[in-house]
């Protein structure tokens, strides 16, 4: 569980770290690769030995896949901000918080992960924790602002259903990844394979784009690299601890990042919760309590 909640909480840095960008008006993408390499570089300092990554086999099929990866999470972040762009931050929040059904269906239909037997009030849990999910991402609209009126357009639909499916297919892809084939050895490497392809593909979008990064922006990458690094890092250990049971890590993980996103929301940001926002953190803490009550009741009757 200590591990779930580091990944939860680097996330939420991760957030910040977004927040501060807007505020210092850094260029996000710029900041993004340069995330990327620091990555990269901060996994290799973690691991404390250079030499493990000239024994990596990039025949091996999970090098393989950790860098197919590694070239989608450039593309989802690409395709979350120009639907933040185009529809606003609350339709991009929630199509991206709302993929965590797939590594849910995935984990139970398709990957037939059980770290315990699934009964109806877990699944009832998984439910409400995407209705709490709704509901405590809800913004109220703002004049001149059309964040909750859509266009009707095609993009109303490819836009959130391509951040919502991207976003899916990632979490999907590292839990069968470090279920099938990430050994303890190779759990530190597993993000630093999967950052290089990133940073790759980013740097060569903006060589196409003959773009540099400027020293502000730079800086921005560094500090969102380090967080970004260990996000993926105990998110891999917190799934290895749950025996790789999506079906309870990713509601609990989304969850955990809304709760603490608000907290720090509202303390540091003085942004104002609306009375759904508050019903939907209490669903959260409820979906939580449902999703692990046998946990709970083994530890308060033994």
């Amino acid at each position: 569980m200590l591990y779930l909640l580091l990944s939860i909480l680097a996330n939420v840095g991760i957030f910040l770290c977004f927040k501060m960008f807007v505020h210092f008006r850094l260029n996000t993408f710029q900041a993004i690769v340069v995330n990327y390499l620091v990555c990269v570089i901060t996994g290799v300092v973690f691991i404390g030995d250079s030499q493990l990554l000239t024994k990596i086999d990039f025949s091996a099929t999970w090098v393989i896949l950790a860098l197919a990866l590694g070239t989608i999470f450039t593309g989802t972040f690409n395709l979350m901000a120009i639907t933040t762009q185009k529809l606003g931050i609350t339709v991009a929040s929630v199509a991206s918080k709302m993929s965590l059904i797939i590594p849910v269906v995935m984990s139970i239909f398709v990957f037939n992960i059980h770290s315990k037997e699934h009964t109806f009030l877990n699944f009832f849990g998984i439910l409400l924790a995407m209705v709490a999910i709704v509901l405590s991402s809800m913004k109220k609209r703002r004049e001149g602002r059309s964040d909750n009126i859509l266009p009707s357009t095609i993009m109303v639909f490819l836009l959130p259903f391509g951040v919502f499916l991207l976003g899916g297919i990632i979490d999907s892809s590292i839990n069968y990844i470090n279920y099938k084939f990430i050994t303890p050895d190779l759990e530190a490497i597993f993000p630093i394979v999967t950052f290089a392809s990133a940073f790759l593909v980013g740097g060569f979008t903006l060589v196409i784009k003959m773009e540099g990064i400027n020293m502000r922006s730079a800086l921005g990458g560094l500090v969102l690299g380090i967080i970004n690094y260990f996000s993926f890092y105990f998110l891999v250990k917190g799934l290895t601890s749950f025996e790789n049971d999506g079906a309870l890590v990713y509601p609990i993980f989304s969850i955990g990042i809304i709760l603490f996103s608000s907290f720090f929301s509202v303390f540091l940001f003085k942004e104002k919760l609306l009375k759904i926002n508050k019903i939907g953190l209490l669903l959260a803490v409820l979906s939580v309590t449902l999703i692990f009550y046998q946990e709970i009741m083994e530890y308060y009757t033994h």
